[in-house]
């Protein structure tokens, strides 16, 4: 009988722990879930079904990988994915009037320019 090893996965998510679970071989399914995509589409989500046996051997793969999930790991740089831009200190208007809502970062590393 088939059970959900873990569900709400981004289309990435739920790759990158399929191949987790294959490399401690374990043989999993990938289905969509959640509500429907516009108009009549599949679920905007995805989950990972296995089978109940093989449960206890995917447990370990699935906790890392949720761990890894909610943790935390702070903004990048879209270019170069240098951690922590900073903040832009006294933009002028038009830029304020453009990046409304958003607070404009700069990478220490590469310069670029981008909102978060």
């Amino acid at each position: 009988m088939l059970i959900s090893a873990a569900y709400y996965l981004s289309y990435a998510e739920a790759v990158e722990l399929y191949h987790q679970l294959r490399a401690a071989e374990v043989q999993a399914l990938v289905k969509t879930c959640g509500p429907p995509t516009f108009p009549f589409g599949d679920g905007m989500y995805y989950q990972l079904l296995i089978e109940e046996v093989d449960a206890e051997r995917a447990q370990e793969a699935v906790e890392a990988f949720e761990l890894q999930r909610t943790t935390t790991t702070g903004p990048r740089c879209p270019m170069c994915a240098t951690r922590n831009p900073l903040p832009v200190p006294g933009l002028p208007w038009w830029k304020r009037l453009f990046y409304a809502g958003t607070t404009l970062h700069k990478c220490p590393h590469c310069g670029a320019e981008f909102p978060l």
